[in-house]
């Protein structure tokens, strides 16, 4: 009885870290350090009015087209690897083993996803220059914003 008590509340603190990390990673396609969605979004919708010859919008546009359609085809495999997960967390006698697996998937899915954003921004990079790259505001910390200001002291 006490075991199965105990595997029931590690299986809860396992559910309860799958739910915030894919909370956030749903809510945040792509997540944080300026590889995800969010950061591409916002470099998008700053190309058009950085002053760019008409060539590297497009080659940019391109490229950010070409890592929508992968990020696309890799949403599904990690819709899939949530809703085994969710299967996993539902059985009656759910597996600590099983849980965690699955968990090692999905992190190497949502990893790949934020892998897809970097190679993007860094192909977007290397189609400006350095003062171009500056015009489009150099993205940072996910949200293509600079770092928030520290509160007086």
């Amino acid at each position: 009885m006490m075991r199965r008590w105990k595997t029931k509340a590690a299986i809860a603190g396992v559910t309860a870290l799958g739910i915030a990390t894919a909370g956030a990673a749903l809510a945040k396609p792509g997540g944080g350090c300026g590889g995800g969605g969010h950061a591409l979004e916002h470099l998008e919708r700053r190309v058009a009015g950085a002053g760019l010859p008409a060539a590297t919008v497009q080659a940019i546009y391109a490229r950010l087209d070409l890592a929508r359609n992968e990020r696309r085809a890799l949403d599904a495999s990690l819709e899939a690897a949530h809703e085994r997960m969710r299967e996993l967390l539902d059985a009656d006698e759910a597996s600590v083993d099983s849980v965690l697996a699955q968990a090692d998937t999905i992190g190497a899915l949502e990893t790949e996803a934020r892998k897809i954003g970097l190679r993007a921004m860094v192909d977007v990079r290397g189609l400006v220059t350095p003062e171009q790259w500056e015009s489009l505001g150099r993205p940072r910390r996910g949200d293509g914003g600079p770092p928030p200001e520290a509160p007086a002291r």
